[in-house]
């Protein structure tokens, strides 16, 4: 089965037809990132979080397409948050944001990772800036410039 129609089964939700598929085609393709990225993403889709992780970083190594790499980190991210080993959550977090430093959802999983961390004033800074620079609610479009700069330094006082 060819990589178009695995990501059609990941896709269409059927993770364990792709898991079988992704890990066929990786016998005769091992090196193959695409392929072991479908792998982890269908690891993910059956909750099979430990089993998702090598895949992960084997398609990170050989190096995705742009197309699919920020949505990897997100997996892999996810992924290490979701086992409770935040520190390598936020190691990935911040690799992809240094990649990527405009894809809000990244942020968004990174501020979910400092929180696990414990990291909570980074981490409400890190959701306050998203909701500031995202939002489209006009109640907080008006205080935009307010959100933002508070986001900053929470602990900021001003006399």
């Amino acid at each position: 089965m060819k990589t178009p129609e695995i990501l059609a089964l990941l896709e269409s939700g059927q993770y364990q037809n792709a898991k079988d598929s992704a890990e066929k085609a990786l016998l005769s393709e091992p090196d193959n990132a695409l392929l072991n990225y479908y792998a982890a993403w269908s690891c993910d889709g059956l909750s099979i979080e430990n089993d998702a992780i090598p895949y992960y970083e084997k398609a990170l190594e050989l190096g995705l397409p742009k197309a699919d790499l920020a949505d990897a980190y997100i997996g892999l991210g996810s992924t290490y948050r979701a086992i409770g080993n935040y520190e390598k959550a936020g190691e990935t977090f911040q690799k992809a944001l240094a990649a990527f430093p405009e894809n809000q959802a990244l942020a968004v999983f990174a501020s979910m990772a400092l929180y696990n961390d414990r990291n909570y004033k980074e981490a409400m800074q890190l959701a306050i800036k998203i909701i500031g620079e995202t939002s489209n609610d006009p109640n907080v479009i008006a205080y935009k410039k307010a959100i933002l700069n508070y986001s900053e330094d929470l602990d900021a006082v001003w006399d």
